[in-house]
């Protein structure tokens, strides 16, 4: 195993260490192949070969090794990645924060969601959050969790709403924070007209017959539902449609005999319009939980805001 940093940062920037080479390597573990850091970086690829090779000259150690026809970091390389994504995070904040100053407190804040929390806590929390500060630009990116916890923990996203805990067992997501601000299960729901709608009870095996609305894969709701199919030895039936967009179920499931998972916040009115109807099977009391994550150093002026403002539209109130 190779040598880890033999030599200081600091002494390391003080000789030649810059941040370019801090963003190759960052870029390098995202895509894998040093051709694709050239394209992204609009240079030639031995420029790129040339960086790294100056970084491992620095360092004294490997930093890249090759596996197959990708590139994978060293020990070294993966330190260097630690603390590189941090300094690169840290500068990017101070430039949003100086543009802030410059701009009398206007700033950008981008929010990440899934598609469960984006039409009810986040398009709530938006709505107040822009009554507090009307000239902050915001950006929406709604994907799962697979895309919006690296996207965070990168500084690409300012803050995600999700129902998925922050795995604490995985070092890379040390640098974030999460929050609960607000319980909304997710219910199973069907058309008004389904042959299930107005059913007291069920059991599982009562959906077997019935086609799904999938959670896309890579989604913690598509692995629950997967997993309780598993439980009582059940599959989806055939032809089932994946989408990962809330906005489309309604139409889908109202001349259907399909079955889909919505959050109870955004169904109740389609209820009350005797558009839909809930069926009375529990899905998971962890899925209930909608929760905040940021990264920890990002504690500027406007994400304590949106934290504000996400926990007072939901009555929970902010720390």
């Amino acid at each position: 195993m190779d040598p880890i940093l033999p030599i200081t940062l600091e002494r390391a920037f003080r000789y030649g260490l810059k941040l370019g080479h801090l963003r190759i390597i960052t870029t390098l573990a995202k895509v894998g192949r040093v051709s694709r850091v050239a394209e992204l970086f609009n240079v030639t690829q031995p420029a790129i070969s040339k960086q790294l090779g100056e970084l491992e000259q620095l360092l004294g150690a490997p930093v890249v090794v090759r596996s197959g026809r990708r590139v994978v970091l060293t020990p070294t390389g993966e330190v260097l990645l630690k603390y590189g994504r941090q300094v690169l995070y840290n500068l990017e904040a101070a430039q949003r924060e100086l543009e802030q100053l410059r701009e009398g407190g206007v700033g950008h804040l981008k929010i990440g969601a899934v598609a469960t929390t984006m039409p009810t806590q986040v398009a709530k929390g938006v709505v107040r959050l822009r009554q507090r500060a009307p000239a902050l630009t915001i950006t929406l990116t709604e994907a799962t969790t697979d895309t919006l916890f690296p996207a965070v923990r990168d500084g690409d996203l300012d803050m995600v709403i999700s129902r998925t805990r922050i795995d604490r067992t995985v070092q890379e997501y040390g640098t974030l924070e999460e929050r609960l601000i607000s319980r909304d299960p997710l219910v199973i729901v069907c058309s008004s007209l389904h042959q299930l709608a107005g059913r007291k009870s069920l059991r599982w095996a009562d959906l077997s017959p019935y086609t799904w609305i999938l959670p896309p894969d890579g989604s913690a709701i598509h692995d629950g539902l997967m997993r309780l199919y598993k439980k009582h030895s059940l599959r989806p039936g055939v032809g089932t449609i994946t989408a990962n967009s809330i906005a489309v179920l309604p139409t889908l499931l109202a001349n259907s005999q399909l079955l889909g998972l919505m959050p109870r916040a955004y169904v109740v009115d389609l209820v009350d319009r005797k558009l839909l109807a809930i069926l009375p099977l529990t899905f998971s009391r962890t899925a209930q939980e909608v929760r905040a994550v940021w990264r920890r150093e990002n504690e500027n002026p406007a994400v304590r805001l949106l934290l504000q403002s996400l926990s007072g539209e939901l009555g929970i109130e902010s720390a």
